[in-house]
């Protein structure tokens, strides 16, 4: 779909198509949307993880064919630009509210 792809996004997964939106657990996600997410952070100094929430905006949805069985993963942006690869089949849903305030209903993996 993109010709020209964003330089701060990792290459795509091996054997994965590019498409415009995808629908997972019966909701809809397409290229734009905001959504809400966890990421895992290690806390060198006290030797832990934590779960953090982050927001992001999907720039490319791909599905990735991992031996017959297709995996949804969203290339995001964050506000600061930072890129994100978020798996669909990974991230949990949490509660509607993301590190800038509420979210779009249903925009949460």
């Amino acid at each position: 779909m993109n010709t020209t792809r964003d330089p701060r996004l990792p290459r795509p997964m091996h054997h994965a198509r590019e498409v415009a939106q995808l629908e997972h657990d019966g909701k809809r996600f397409e290229i734009g949307q905001r959504i809400a997410f966890d990421v895992r952070v290690y806390e060198y100094k006290k030797d832990r993880t934590h779960d953090e929430r982050q927001e992001a905006v999907i720039v490319e949805l791909w599905i990735e064919d991992w031996h017959g069985r297709d995996l949804r993963y969203a290339e995001c942006l964050t506000d600061e630009g930072t890129a994100n690869r978020v798996w669909f089949h990974r991230d949990k849903p949490g509660t509607p509210m993301g590190v800038t305030g509420r979210i779009v209903p249903n925009a949460l993996f």
